[in-house]
């Protein structure tokens, strides 16, 4: 620092922590403010939080690191202390974030082994206060690295590393429930405050890690609203939010060698599975319903639904109605295949309805157009059952 006054790289960086501090703010807010507080979104705030609380100890610290006046060794040493420790902390907070994101349970205990290792490096920074070991503060009220700051350094880039693994293991063997353009994401967001912690490792005082871990946390906050705005809870499929810009769109592509079609699909006898084995099995029916369908529809133009209730609806393009009517065929025949290999206390079968898309039609048209075919496919699949 000049005497008297602020180098211009650290009012920069002050600048940049203050505006990672009020965008942070922001979205920690509204955050708290939405309905839905399960426990990934407890968690995720807890991460914005520590992250601001370590933009505002770094502030702190470029104001008062090498300046003279009362208590000025002392506020150093506590505030250094208290930053390096929460490097580890937020790894640890992380790393249960990931877990959450991963379909773990959330257990006691599973968060006391997660929060050990921050726990033991933020008393090992206090007691460094009296030690030296990883920092100590000079003559000057400068900050220091001690003998052991590389055990610091190791410990906060583990706590990122071990998480980081565990996503890209689920990427590559995968995870039931977790789909991988989840965890893909996940990765995603993840290298930004990885690559700004290395950055930062050479240099005391670089903005690299909080700045970089502030622009992830903004994009994980904006993917997920995304995922609040066009994707059902339950199931992981695209809502019917959206459908009418998907409409606009497919049905500009459509023509005579690419025609359009719209499946309404409809679970058999749902409500028996709700009224006899409870809500809990019957949304445990409807998710295993949206992985058949996905699946049944890899490799194919096309968007899955969650239409309400126990209805999905797939468009999509086929060659001819000859495709289409094939495509329903293997869609009923692979509701099949899941209760002959699956031994759950309900069954799943579909009626599945189809229209092919007509040029100047409606959604509404088009939709209704499926539904009728729906309702006659559900008398038939009615009538076969009663006659076996």
């Amino acid at each position: 620092m000049q005497e008297g006054g602020i180098h211009k790289e650290v009012a920069i960086h002050i600048e940049l922590n203050l505006i990672c501090l009020i965008i942070l703010f922001a979205v920690a807010i509204q955050s708290h403010q939405n309905v839905n507080q399960q426990m990934k979104r407890v968690l995720f705030r807890n991460v914005v939080y520590g992250i601001m609380c370590s933009l505002s100890l770094d502030i702190i610290w470029l104001l008062i690191d090498g300046r003279i006046f009362p208590g000025c060794y002392a506020l150093n040493a506590v505030v250094n202390a208290a930053f390096l420790g929460a490097g580890v902390c937020l790894g640890s907070m992380w790393y249960l974030y990931v877990l959450d994101t991963l379909h773990y349970r959330m257990t006691k205990r599973l968060i006391a082994i997660v929060m050990a290792p921050g726990i033991l490096f933020l008393v090992l920074n206090f007691l460094s206060i009296w030690t030296g070991w990883i920092f100590y503060i000079n003559e000057q009220n400068r900050y220091i690295r001690g003998p052991l700051f590389w055990f610091q350094s190791i410990g906060a880039i583990a706590m990122l590393l071990v998480s980081l693994v565990h996503i890209i293991y689920c990427q590559i063997v995968g995870r039931k429930g977790v789909s991988k353009d989840s965890s893909r994401k996940l990765l995603g967001f993840y290298i930004i405050p990885v690559l700004g912690t290395i950055m930062a490792l050479p240099y005391s005082g670089m903005p690299g890690t909080w700045t970089c871990a502030a622009v992830s946390v903004v994009l994980i906050y904006m993917n997920d609203m995304d995922q609040i705005i066009l994707t059902d809870d339950l199931t992981g499929l695209n809502n019917r939010k959206n459908l009418g810009v998907i409409f606009e769109d497919y049905s500009k592509q459509h023509s005579a060698q690419k025609p359009l079609y719209l499946y309404m699909m409809d679970l058999d006898d749902f409500k028996q599975i709700n009224d006899q084995l409870g809500h809990s099995v019957g949304d445990q029916a409807l998710v295993e319903a949206a992985h058949v369908i996905r699946r049944q529809t890899a490799g194919i133009q096309a968007v899955v639904m969650r239409y309400g209730g126990d209805e999905f609806l797939v468009m999509g393009f086929f060659a001819d109605d000859a495709g289409a009517q094939r495509y329903k065929e293997q869609m009923q025949k692979a509701f099949q295949n899941w209760n002959e290999t699956h031994h759950e206390p309900y069954v799943l079968h579909a009626s599945v309805g189809y229209s092919r898309y007509q040029p100047g039609q409606k959604l509404e048209e088009f939709i209704n157009s499926a539904d009728e075919m729906l309702y006659n496919d559900k008398r038939k699949q009615k009538d076969k059952r009663k006659a076996a």
